[in-house]
């Protein structure tokens, strides 16, 4: 079970955008999908307004999946 971060999340092709809004953390994109990382270490997904925690990898490989229709598999 691997925990969400910055580095993995850019092992996986998301890019860091700057964000518009007020929020506490780092904003990830991949594909119009994105992540929120918490100063606190908490990982989010966000769509339709509502936040989904993020645990580990299995998690965000599974809510991409569902979101995106695809796996989420490694950039080289």
């Amino acid at each position: 079970m691997k925990l969400i971060s910055k580095d993995l999340l850019i092992e996986y092709g998301f890019k860091q955008v700057e964000s518009e809004l007020k929020i506490k953390g780092i904003l990830m994109t991949r594909d119009k999908f994105t992540v929120t990382l918490m100063e606190d270490g908490e990982c989010y997904y966000r769509n339709l307004g509502i936040d989904y925690p993020l645990r580990d990898l299995a998690a965000l490989k599974k809510i991409y999946k569902e979101a995106q229709n695809t796996d989420l598999i490694i950039v080289v």
